[in-house]
């Protein structure tokens, strides 16, 4: 048996390894004491609740819009819906990035927004009268793209005139956003009523820490539907060829755009720290590798990866307003954004998450 001297000696010496790490782009040695626990109470408290508040908000502001559509389906309430459901959809970015605890028990992002929507699925749906949308195989005729289609289709008044001469389609409709305002609802409340708690107390450093697992949400999301999702795929870069029938809310226009921009402004937002709010900031991905002083090529490290938001922020900034109409004439803008998308993906894949010491926790299949 070890004394206890020894022992607490040997318990010091192990505490000290397992605080400290490698970078990997300089090969110093760093002990990590940041304090994790004062930027998930960040994160939950200035972050992602009031996301999910203000989400929750604009979905209930969509479903009432939709009642009003419902009982009087005259042009103005249409377009009231319209702009209810665009605002929505756009608050839908700031909320999509934090795929964990009850967002990942609901499925929230599938239930939500796969697309592009099976149109011909759909319509069988309506037509059968199918209401059970909790399959994997109706994640693509339901959420935000599927009412995308209803309410704006091919041609915006031939899918009004749907709307009001097909109970059927306006009922379906319905439906969808009283889906969409129960599961908002379902995430919020558990954030609200509990998982907050776990959330923040979950302060380690191993894979199921709460920190290691909302970086692996955010660069996710940053890499999959920020990147490839909205640029990457419809421009062509893994098919070969445009596609650009799988353009987010391919139906409504300049929406894809907005859309595009606000993902982006919601990434860079939590990478450097800004409240949901906007009025204040706190401890952040940034401060963290700040903290750590993590360098490349004798730049900050997040100062480099900043500046690639404002470089991509200007790169998007001129890409066409429509964006199937933009790449069907041009994919060059696209593909410049999407390049310069790709420079972070490196920058906050590779170079962040090893200096943080954390490990990637989901496949990478797209051949980047």
């Amino acid at each position: 048996m070890f004394g206890l001297g020894r022992y607490a000696g040997l318990v010091l010496i192990l505490s000290t390894i397992l605080s400290c790490k490698e970078d990997a782009g300089t090969g110093q040695q760093m002990t990590d004491d940041f304090d994790r626990a004062s930027m998930l109470s960040f994160w939950a408290d200035e972050v992602i609740i009031p996301a999910y508040q203000n989400y929750h908000g604009q979905v209930l502001n969509f479903q009432q819009a939709t009642k009003n559509f419902q009982l009087d389906p005259t042009e103005q309430n249409l377009q009231y819906m319209r702009e209810a459901y665009a605002s929505a959809y756009r608050s839908w970015q700031w909320v999509s990035i934090y795929a964990i605890g009850p967002a990942e028990s609901e499925q929230l992002l599938n239930f939500t927004n796969i697309y592009p929507c099976d149109t011909a699925e759909l319509n069988q749906a309506i037509i059968q009268g199918n209401l059970s949308l909790n399959l994997p195989s109706t994640f693509d005729i339901q959420g935000w793209p599927a009412i995308d289609y209803l309410i704006y289709g091919n041609d915006p008044t031939t899918a009004y005139q749907s709307l009001v001469q097909q109970g059927d389609r306006l009922s379906f409709l319905m439906y969808l956003a009283n889906r969409l305002e129960a599961l908002s609802k379902t995430v919020l409340e558990d954030w609200q009523n509990g998982y907050r708690d776990t959330f923040v107390s979950q302060q380690g450093s191993g894979a199921d820490a709460s920190t290691n697992k909302l970086i692996n949400d955010f660069v996710y999301h940053y890499e999959k539907e920020l990147r490839a999702g909205k640029i990457g795929i419809p421009a062509g870069v893994f098919s070969g060829s445009v596609l650009e029938s799988r353009v987010e809310a391919v139906y409504s226009d300049t929406l894809s755009k907005s859309l595009f921009l606000e993902g982006l402004t919601a990434h860079r937002n939590f990478f450097s720290g800004l409240a949901f709010n906007r009025d204040s900031d706190g401890p952040s991905l940034q401060s963290y590798l700040d903290y750590l002083k993590i360098e490349r090529g004798g730049d900050l490290l997040s100062s480099r990866i900043l500046n690639q938001f404002e470089l991509i922020q200007a790169k998007a900034d001129n890409l066409p307003n429509i964006f199937k109409t933009g790449l069907e004439n041009n994919a060059t803008p696209f593909l410049e954004t999407y390049d310069a998308l790709q420079q972070n993906v490196i920058w906050l894949k590779v170079d962040m998450m090893q200096a943080l010491n954390v490990r990637v926790d989901y496949v990478d299949a797209d051949g980047d």
